[in-house]
């Protein structure tokens, strides 16, 4: 009798644990939206790059498949960052824009702040939110006013790239182009998916992606930027999260390349985030770590610390420095 009132405390117990997780999943997006006002556009205040904000860094190759512009997001107060996206576009020898991110301290931000649902969406995640955001409606405006459909690739600054980058982009098959909104080509928490295509040469993979976490690097239509614009406009959870949701809904085709082209480099004390300041010796964050690290082991996810072939690798920082403080505009230096 005792043994059998154990089993069936331990049973209740197991099932009241399972319907309190499965109410806060339901209850999640209800959560997310408590703070947001119906009647608040944010993206009435974030307007298109004008040609002074932007910082081109030149190179021979101007086209990669079907992408026809290159758009990486700095922070104006990372100038380390800076020079080292610059050093990988001189390595690849790609052309590419760098356009101003959005700090916690941008006035956009601030006004963008009181209507942040604050239990779960951190500032410098809507703050990245709206640095994305800038990038597409920028997309969008040049698109229209030029009347036809592209392609661009989105970078942020703290990512590593696969120095055959460029040929391996080159090869993808027009079919994957016309169906695809976006393609990733750097992932985190990403199982592949179906297979789509594989290559001979590179041994490289494009599947479906089932769950494309980060946004360090991708190529997106100008369509699907569109789409995001309108779909996204306002902001309650991390702008990752927001288009995992979109692709679980099928609103969106997102495709994902494996091993991944793209890695955002480790975080160290010379190296800090800009979204994530987390004290990486504290036990919460070793505990949430190993919880991340068991989810991906269970999710048949590969992590990729490092790449086959890496071009920051073969990068010459003093090259790339000297050119940044020869060509950077005095806007670079007092941009909020």
């Amino acid at each position: 009798m005792i043994m059998f009132n154990r089993r069936y405390s331990k049973t209740l117990y197991r099932f009241f644990i399972l319907i309190l997780l499965s109410s806060i999943y339901l209850l999640k997006d209800l959560l997310l939206t408590l703070k947001i006002d119906s009647s608040f556009n944010p993206t009435h205040i974030i307007t298109p790059f004008e040609q002074s904000l932007l910082f081109p860094v030149y190179g021979r190759i101007k086209y990669l498949g079907k992408a026809s512009r290159i758009f990486i997001i700095n922070l104006p107060s990372r100038p380390d960052r800076r020079t080292e996206s610059i050093a990988l576009m001189q390595t690849l020898d790609l052309q590419a824009s760098i356009v101003p991110a959005y700090s916690i301290h941008s006035p956009d931000i601030l006004i963008l702040n009181r209507n942040r649902n604050s239990l779960f969406f951190k500032l410098t995640e809507l703050a990245c939110w709206a640095s994305h955001m800038r990038v597409w409606i920028t997309i969008v405006n040049k698109t229209f006013s030029e009347n036809c459909n592209t392609w661009s690739i989105i970078f942020e600054d703290d990512i590593d790239l696969e120095i055959d980058l460029p040929y391996i982009i080159q090869t993808i098959p027009y079919p994957i182009w016309n169906h695809a909104d976006l393609i990733y080509l750097g992932h985190c928490a990403n199982p592949p998916g179906k297979l789509i295509y594989e290559t001979s040469k590179h041994m490289y993979r494009i599947h479906q992606a089932l769950h494309p976490s980060c946004t360090h690097a991708y190529i997106i239509r100008s369509d699907a930027a569109k789409k995001l614009v309108k779909l996204l406009s306002k902001p309650s959870r991390p702008i990752d999260d927001s288009i995992i949701k979109l692709v679980n809904d099928r609103q969106l085709v997102a495709y994902s390349i494996h091993p991944p082209l793209a890695i955002q480099k480790a975080v160290s004390k010379t190296n800090p985030s800009d979204v994530n300041k987390t004290n990486r010796q504290s036990w919460i964050y070793r505990i949430r770590f190993a919880i991340y690290t068991f989810l991906h082991w269970w999710n048949g996810v590969k992590i990729h610390n490092k790449l086959q072939k890496s071009a920051f690798a073969r990068a010459n920082l003093t090259k790339a420095k000297s050119w940044r403080l020869k060509y950077e505009k005095e806007i670079w230096k007092n941009y909020f």
